[in-house]
């Protein structure tokens, strides 16, 4: 039975050669490019609403966010018009009735109210970050929001790429009310993560090129317990991790790194991130993935594919190669119907 995805890119606008958003399937381990379903400025992430047919695009370079609705299994159709947002909006993050946009461009966190069809209301922003490592009588470094995500908690944590930080928030009637500033090592840049069923929280850095482990204590703040490299061959500033998922079915997490051009499996001893191995991505700036049973889908932007791969079944590696399909500047893959 095939199955669809939507995949999001850069076009020309933001230096990619992308039409807009484009459906692909997938059947046995063999990938078909479906079509464009819809023209778009630059829709580096998407996401889709978890009970009604809606599609969010982040429109990065035009500095908007795009509501669409689903028609169909291979076509979208404007669902109102596009709605500002900050300077390079780069991720978005369903919460309820709300949906969050993060800014890398300026540093701006903003949520979006929801209409019942799943329309955008016009946002409010958060509160701005500050830089934890000012220095007074120096210029600061510059704020770069990069993911949302929403714990089970039902909180929201958001990361600061150029602060070198992440805000655990409250979301009270469409408002973001900070509660704590985790601030990690200068230099780190922390750009996604994900929420382990324990509790435990990963933390991939972009520039320090490594995966943090967070830990709640008893009062329900976060704090730092394990750093764990991603391999010799990994080197900080010169190799970029990108997006980092947890195994939906065993203790592994997955890091595409850019420059590296590899997806690096991290398994987990005690909740705690060990290195297992890695594997090339056969591409270039492996900048998303998305695990699909006992594949993986990775989309290569700088070289124009996207990759399918068989875990294996005992170290988990994406190692066997199944297909490989050209699309355009791909930046984000996600499924049709929200998981």
């Amino acid at each position: 039975m095939i199955k669809r995805f939507w995949v999001g890119g850069y076009s020309p606008d933001g230096g990619g050669t992308s039409q807009g958003i484009r459906t692909m399937g997938i059947n046995n381990g063999v990938l078909t490019d479906l079509g464009l379903a819809h023209a778009a400025d630059s829709p580096s992430w998407l996401t889709v609403h978890p009970t009604l047919p809606v599609l969010y695009a982040a429109l990065e370079h035009r500095g908007e966010v795009a509501a669409y609705t689903i028609v169909g299994t291979d076509r979208l159709a404007p669902l109102g018009r596009p709605i500002s947002a900050g300077a390079l909006v780069c991720h978005l993050a369903l919460a309820g009735s709300y949906l969050i946009a993060s800014c890398y461009g300026d540093g701006k966190i903003l949520i979006y109210p929801l209409a019942t069809d799943g329309s955008l209301g016009l946002p409010s922003l958060a509160p701005t970050s500050r830089d934890p490592f000012a220095v007074p009588g120096h210029e600061g470094r510059a704020s770069h929001s990069h993911q949302a995500t929403v714990l089970r908690s039902g909180r929201i944590i958001t990361t600061d790429l150029g602060h070198d930080s992440l805000r655990l928030w409250e979301l009270l009637d469409g408002q973001l009310l900070l509660q704590q500033v985790i601030v990690l090592h200068k230099g780190d840049g922390p750009r996604h993560l994900v929420e382990h069923p324990s509790g435990f929280i990963y933390v991939a850095t972009e520039h320090g090129a490594e995966v943090i482990t967070l830990s709640p204590d008893a009062s329900g703040e976060y704090r730092e317990v394990a750093r764990t490299g991603l391999g010799e061959e990994i080197v900080p500033g010169e190799h970029f991790p990108a997006e980092l998922s947890l195994d939906k079915y065993r203790d592994r997490l997955y890091i595409g790194v850019r420059g590296a051009q590899k997806v690096v499996v991290l398994g987990l001893k005690a909740g705690i991130p060990v290195l297992v191995g890695s594997s090339a991505c056969e591409g270039e700036w492996p900048r998303h993935h998305l695990q699909v049973g006992d594949s993986m889908l990775v989309a290569n932007q700088l070289s124009n594919t996207v990759e399918a791969f068989e875990l294996d079944a005992g170290d988990g590696i994406p190692s066997v190669r199944l297909d490989s399909l050209v699309m355009e500047s791909p930046t984000c893959i996600t499924a049709q119907v929200a998981s």
